[in-house]
């Protein structure tokens, strides 16, 4: 191997590595995080997304939770939003004698910015879209297929 094939080999292995390691955090989900009860006077969790805290997130899904009394549903007894690998049910609710609670969960960045009750917001800005995301985006192995195509290209070089 002469030096041009070996200083191409090192540099094709670097963007290899670093589109890898892309890769590896593409995964990582921005979702709202909070929680509120009835007798919290901070509104913001349930109200306005846009002024809670965001984390990047290494689970699956986010998810709201939503818990209001049957006979009151503007009384919200309780909210959360977060993230989780395996949430309690992906859409619907739960209703009993006293209380209905909605899950909802999704897979996109910043998708639970929602009220909690309606289907998820898969935009990531709020907006409403009847959709329940069914898997984790590809984006690792759309990152991967040009540096594939790099490397059949200059792997004859390397075979003289």
């Amino acid at each position: 191997m002469n030096r041009l094939q070996s200083v191409l080999f090192t540099g094709l292995f670097a963007a290899l590595a670093v589109a890898l390691m892309s890769a590896g955090l593409s995964n990582a989900l921005d979702c709202y995080v909070c929680s509120s009860s009835e007798s919290y006077q901070d509104t913001s969790c349930v109200d306005n997304s846009g002024a809670l805290k965001v984390l990047n997130c290494s689970k699956k899904y986010c998810v709201t939770v939503r818990k209001e009394l049957r006979r009151n549903s503007s009384k919200v007894v309780s909210f959360s939003r977060g993230c989780e690998d395996v949430p309690e049910m992906l859409y619907g609710n739960i209703p009993d004698e006293n209380f209905r609670t909605y899950y909802t969960s999704c897979q996109k960045d910043l998708c639970n910015g929602h009220n909690g009750r309606i289907k998820n917001s898969t935009s990531g800005t709020g907006a409403i879209h009847n959709a329940i995301v069914p898997g984790k985006n590809a984006g690792h192995i759309v990152l991967f297929w040009p540096y594939s195509l790099l490397l059949a290209t200059l792997l004859p070089l390397f075979n003289k």
